[in-house]
Formats: structure tokens, sequence, C-alpha cells
């Protein structure tokens, strides 16, 4: 898997003028981290059929109640679908922005996982992935990426208790990276 991780110094970059209704779609996003990931499919056919899933908190210090969710594009919000984008070998790319710039900090827990292809009662495995985000430490102040790292089977173990709940018909395996890769590894 490949990863770039930086800032969005241009809203075009990130796609921001191509998303209908997005306000402000000129500055949106500057100074906000953009991750993209690609994945190379070392599996013959299926076995590169991967989802990925993210797991986003806001907590915005007593200003408002923290926000926790499993991240979806908006057009998929009405189906019970747990992933923000899959398919065989599929990139992950986000730019997160926020008009308004609130005192917040906004973490976002990244898992590649195995996709059910038969069934929704075959697990999905999380293979691997990162935890990143960024901090707005006063109202209208800078955006401050934080660092990505990679996820642990912590961040997926509080973030399959969510899924579970969210995602009823969904089955989420308890294994994590290391410990799951015998079910299909990632390239």
């Amino acid at each position: 898997m490949r990863t770039f991780y930086g800032t969005t110094a241009r809203p075009a970059d990130s796609g921001f003028p191509w998303l209908k209704g997005w306000r402000n779609a000129r500055s949106a996003g500057i100074g906000f981290p953009t991750i993209k990931c690609t994945v190379e499919g070392e599996q013959p056919g299926y076995g590169s059929q991967l989802g990925w899933i993210q797991w986003v908190t806001q907590d915005f210090h007593g200003e408002r109640k923290p926000v926790q969710l499993v991240d979806r594009a908006p057009s998929l919000l009405s189906l019970d679908l747990p992933f923000l984008s899959f398919g065989y070998a599929p990139t992950f790319f986000d730019a997160p922005a926020y008009n308004s710039l609130p005192r917040i900090d906004w973490t976002a827990s990244l898992f590649l996982t195995t996709l059910p292809m038969m069934d929704r009662r075959e697990p999905v495995v999380p293979l691997c992935g990162w935890v990143w985000g960024y901090r707005i430490e006063r109202r209208g102040g800078a955006v401050q990426p934080l660092p990505l790292r990679p996820a642990t089977a912590g961040d997926w173990r509080r973030a399959r208790q969510e899924l579970a709940r969210r995602h009823r018909s969904w089955r989420f395996s308890a294994r994590f990276g290391d410990d799951a890769r015998g079910s299909r590894a990632p390239g």
C-alpha cells in the first residue's frame, strides 16, 4: 500500500469545486490534512476486493456535543453500508474541511478491510490502517494536522464496537493487522 499524507494547498487539488452544494469551494480545505491510500492487489481476482472503513471522532471541547460517526458518502447514508469506499484494490481519499473553523479535535481511524463477497455473515477483517486528523485550538484559528500513525488493535477495538452497534447486519472480526493477515494481505 502507498500512502500520501499532506495538506491541501489548493481546493482544486482535493476536488472541492466538483462537490455540488459545497460553500466556499474556492477556499475549502486549505491547510487541512489530505490522505490518499492506494492498494496494489497481490491476491488474484476476488482476493483483492477490499474496503475502507473510517471511524471519525469530532470533539468540540464542550462548545457542542462530540460527534462520532462511521464516515460514508452522503449519497450512501440511507444504505446499511459501513464502507467509505470499496472495490478491486480500492484507492481511499479524504480531505476534510470546515468552512466555519470551529474549535475541534478531528480524529479518523482508517482501516483497510476484507470485503464480504457472498454474505454479510462473513466477517469484515481489518488488515491495516492509519490514524490521522487535525486540531483547531480556538474558533477561527489555524488548522494543525495531526501526525499520521499506524492504527493499532486498540483503535480497531474502539471502532469495531460502534460499527457492530450501528451496522447490525454486518459482522466485524476482532482480529487486526498481523493477527488477520491470513485472511487476505494487501499489496
